[in-house]
């Protein structure tokens, strides 16, 4: 189906083999010195335990033998000597009697007497030995020797703990050595996978639609084709199912309130002027969408889904990209006397409207009730047929003015009384007149359209449609007849200026009834059916 240029990913698959190539070399070295370390540790480790060896049999050798051999030797030399110099001293004391008797010359006299003094010497260092070995040598060796012992025992767990950080060090080189073989490897894996999906198969038999779309800074501009250049997670064609067709609609921010999943809607596409499809809303879109327009962005819009539930045979005739105008009703209300929004002016808190008697025109005060884009109810103040007039403020200024005044004067004359809200804003609409037998209060026969929705600004909570007029009122603090920009809530200011025609900072009733009728899409005058219109272009496979 589609063929993207995979010459770069080539060159770049290329490459990373050749980096994993030469990870899986540095891993192995790495294996390799892991276990040198772990031999040369166990090595040094016998090494050392050697050596403690050793010197402890060294200090039990010397304490248990050697200490005890030396000490019998010189204990031995020292009584040979006395024993040496006792004779020697018998043998001098003889041969002194014999040369006084003449039988022995002084030669004779003196070796007897060096032979006494030479074996006398030989004791005395004999004694000598011994007394050294007994308070210096054997202390001085055993002390000698422990200490040896217990250096071979601290050098064994030095050998130990060198040899543990080595080879934690190798283990360490060796673990980013994997870790850096399974990054490059995972690249390669991820290039190889690029390079397969260069090349892109349809699923399903069907249609194959480019993903164009129009820029919002400029003319619509083709996107999508062949030789085309194309960013990453740019849609490229889409395949629709003509059997699962749907409306991707756009609702406005002063709408949404008004709309909810399982509504039915009517569709009109422009590609099929006479004929209406049917739908029902899916699904909507609890934040606002982002648009492309530089110029719209202060726009909030939610995405709705209609989803159609005509014949399979009549969907089938649609195609996708299609535009299309939706219809979705929010009530329905029966047998409903409606004038024209703009024949209705509200004056400090009142509702008025001009009758056409004869060749005059006579005021009324009227009560009215829910209202529709261009259409409000009228519940008490004028009857079937009545020709009213449009726009009365701009035929009677000087008498509407004359109103006004005399109505703030009567409401500043008059004792106050605690606050009320309008029976229209706290309660359910009225039901209308000739409402069926059976039909449930509230003016909504069973069966007749979709539940209201909650309660928004300008509308019943209770339940109803949107009512610009107890918008206006809500606003009209001091009841002039007239928003100032002080009366100016934050959410109005975004549409205040295209309301104000004039310019002059305020917004006259009529210029916000005449702004309001132009919000969205048209009602059905004399029908009694409000509506919610929006638009949406397009419609993709389900």
């Amino acid at each position: 189906m589609v063929e993207l240029d995979s010459s770069a990913l080539v060159d770049k698959e290329r490459q990373q083999d050749i980096a994993v190539t030469q990870a899986a070399s540095a891993k192995q070295s790495a294996e390799k010195d892991v276990e040198i370390q772990q031999t040369q540790n166990d090595s040094d480790k016998a090494a050392a335990e050697l050596k403690l060896k050793l010197a402890e049999i060294d200090l039990k050798k010397f304490k248990l033998g050697d200490s005890e051999q030396q000490k019998n030797e010189l204990q031995a030399a020292v009584s040979l000597g006395g024993q040496k110099t006792a004779q020697a001293k018998e043998s001098l004391d003889f041969t002194k009697r014999l040369v006084k008797k003449g039988y022995k010359t002084q030669n004779d006299l003196e070796q007897a007497r060096i032979t006494f003094e030479t074996e006398n010497t030989n004791l005395e260092v004999a004694k000598d030995k011994l007394r050294v070995l007994k308070d210096y040598t054997l202390d001085r060796t055993v002390t000698e020797l422990e200490a040896n012992a217990t250096e071979f025992g601290r050098e064994l767990k030095r050998v130990e703990l060198k040899g543990q950080a080595a080879l934690s060090q190798k283990k360490t080189d060796l673990l980013a050595r994997e870790r850096t073989f399974e990054v490059e490897k995972d690249k390669h894996e991820r290039l190889l996978a690029q390079i397969a999906v260069c090349k892109i198969y349809a699923p399903q038999d069907g249609q194959v639609i480019y993903a164009n779309s129009r820029d919002g800074r400029s003319s619509e501009t083709i996107l999508i084709e062949t030789g085309a250049t194309v960013r990453e997670r740019q849609p490229l064609v889409t395949l629709p199912d003509l059997n699962e067709m749907k409306v991707n609609a756009r609702i406005h921010e002063s709408r949404i309130s008004m709309i909810r999943p399982g509504m039915t809607v009517k569709v009109k596409v422009d590609a099929f002027v006479d004929e209406d499809f049917h739908g029902v809303i899916d699904a909507v879109a609890s934040v606002p969408s982002s648009t492309g327009n530089s110029f719209m962005r202060d726009i909030k819009e939610y995405e709705a889904i209609v989803k159609l539930i005509d014949s399979r045979e009549k969907v089938n005739r649609l195609r996708p990209g299609l535009t299309a105008n939706l219809e979705v009703l929010v009530d329905s209300r029966e047998d409903v006397l409606q004038a024209p929004m703009q024949a209705v002016l509200t004056i400090v808190g009142k509702q008025f409207a001009f009758v056409i008697q004869g060749d005059k025109a006579e005021r009324v005060e009227v009560e009215i009730g829910q209202t529709s884009d261009r259409m409000i109810e009228i519940k008490t103040g004028l009857k079937e047929g009545d020709q009213v007039v449009l726009n009365p403020r701009s035929h009677f200024e000087k008498e509407l003015k004359e109103l006004e005044a005399e109505l703030i004067k009567k409401q500043a004359t008059e004792k106050p009384e605690s606050p009320a809200v309008k029976p229209e804003i706290v309660a359910p609409a009225a039901p209308g007149a000739g409402r069926p037998p059976g039909a449930p209060q509230g003016g909504r026969p069973e069966g007749s359209g979709n539940p209201p929705p909650n309660g928004s600004e300008g509308r019943p909570p209770g339940g109803g449609t949107f009512n610009p007029m107890a918008m206006f009122e809500r606003m009209d603090a001091n009841g002039d007849g007239k928003l100032a920009k002080d009366e100016w809530s934050e959410r109005f200011k975004e549409r205040a200026a295209t309301l104000d025609k004039d310019a002059d900072g305020v917004v006259t009733l009529d210029e916000f009834k005449a702004g309001m009728a132009n919000v969205g899409g048209a009602g059905r005058p004399g029908g009694g059916r409000p509506a919610a219109p929006t638009e949406a272009t397009g419609g993709s496979g389900g």
